[in-house]
């Protein structure tokens, strides 16, 4: 897809499910970005629709007028705009881009004060609401990684390497979703992790995904 197709994708996509005018799309896609950003915006459209059609969330944006890729990860900053998921009118939910979350692994550390190894971003986060700074492991609802690139085993390697620091395998726990992505995940805390990828080959690496809850999906630009 052109900027311009993206651009209109997700106009359409924002005022269906989101009820917002076409201002808050027009800027989500910077004018100077990387093929890489592109498809991350093209897989937010992805995601919206499916929280709406597949689990029934109201959705909102909140914080500001647009909403707007970052060109680098950082903490969850609330002076940015963000997407508020709802039940029945009740905030449940929030969802970011490009948010570094602490690991698991720092976390059992019960350390002050993290570094680089401690923290990792994922292209959207779905979180509990009301936080700020990064994350927990424990607070995601969904993560998603976005690839518009070919997907090897190294890619694998790095997912999976991602899920062990959102979670424990154990036996099926219940997630927070109905349906979409999956209702139950061998995991604790029971997170959803999703890679899109631009690459059909990213489903010959989709097995390890059955047993650590990783969803690999072939979105084609």
């Amino acid at each position: 897809m052109t900027r311009d197709q993206i651009q209109l994708q997700l106009r359409e996509i924002f005022a269906q499910y989101l009820g917002t005018s076409s201002v808050a799309s027009q800027g989500l896609v910077p004018p100077s970005v990387t093929d890489g950003k592109l498809y991350e915006a093209h897989v937010l459209g992805q995601v919206v629709k499916h929280l709406v059609e597949d689990e029934g969330y109201s959705l909102v944006l909140v914080g500001g007028k647009k909403i707007q890729l970052k060109t680098s990860p950082g903490p969850i900053n609330r002076n940015y705009p963000r997407i508020e998921l709802r039940k029945s009118g009740a905030l449940v939910a929030e969802l970011w881009t490009d948010v570094e979350f602490l690991s698991l692994s720092f976390c059992v550390k019960n350390s002050s004060t993290p570094t680089s190894g401690d923290f990792h971003e994922l292209d959207i986060l779905i979180v509990d609401h009301g936080l700020s700074g990064r994350p927990r492991y424990d607070a995601i609802w969904l993560g998603v990684e976005c690839k518009n690139t070919g997907y090897a085993k190294n890619l694998l390697r790095e997912i999976l390497g991602v899920r062990r620091e959102m979670s424990l395998l154990t036996d099926m726990q219940t997630t927070r979703f109905k349906l979409w992505p999956r209702a139950f995940v061998r995991a604790e805390p029971a997170s959803c992790l999703l890679v899109y990828s631009s690459d059909p080959k990213v489903q010959e690496y989709s097995a390890p995904g059955e047993i650590f809850g990783i969803d690999f999906v072939h979105e084609p630009t």
